[in-house]
């Protein structure tokens, strides 16, 4: 979810601060942590992403209105299950590995959505194809905001969060973003022109 709040926040281009805050919604209190608990003052969005500043996130999302997250979140196709919390700002609602790929399908194709395709096709014994699909894609994002926000999640992997797959060798092209507790990476996903790839680390 962090990389849609930066979608919306591109619009705006507000920085924002990582100071230890409280954020108060619905009569309670909600006090998220940073990555590694580091807090670095302010911030701009692009380091708020790469670093995996929860606070900082949080903070544009109230500022855009969590309404929004939750709108543009439902236009990428996450469920209809999310809320407008402050919670959302970090993706910590349920959703589906699928969902969550196709989501991203996006911002890597310049703003459209490509629905999930379980069977590319079928081929018979002789080497002849017998039926085949393509995935159904429709737009729903500016292909403007969709190539700044790859340029944002390349970075996670350039220098942020993500770092380590490029220290292990991988060279190739590709943007990601990890999400984060307080201590632990517990997941990565990233997308290549060709590929969308969901992973489960913890």
């Amino acid at each position: 979810m962090p990389s849609k709040i930066c979608s919306l926040s591109l619009r705006q281009s507000r920085p924002s601060t990582t100071s230890p805050t409280t954020f108060q919604f619905d009569g309670k209190d909600y006090t998220p942590d940073n990555f590694g608990q580091e807090f670095y003052g302010t911030v701009t969005v692009r380091d708020a992403l790469i670093h995996s500043l929860n606070v900082a996130t949080i903070k544009v999302a109230e500022m855009i209105g969590y309404r929004r997250v939750v709108e543009l979140s439902r236009q990428v196709g996450l469920g209809n299950n999310i809320m407008a919390t402050p919670a959302v700002a970090l993706g910590a609602y349920e959703m589906t590995p699928v969902d969550v790929a196709a989501g991203y399908t996006a911002f890597a194709t310049n703003g459209t959505r490509a629905e999930p395709l379980y069977l590319r096709g079928v081929v018979g014994s002789d080497g002849k194809v017998e039926e085949s699909d393509s995935p159904k894609t429709r737009p729903v994002l500016d292909p403007r905001v969709a190539y700044l926000t790859t340029s944002l999640m390349e970075d996670v992997l350039n220098r942020g969060t993500g770092a380590s797959v490029r220290s292990l060798g991988f060279t190739a092209p590709a943007a990601g973003k990890t999400g984060t507790l307080a201590r632990w990476l517990v997941r990565r996903f990233h997308i290549e022109p060709a590929l969308r790839d969901l992973d489960w680390v913890r």
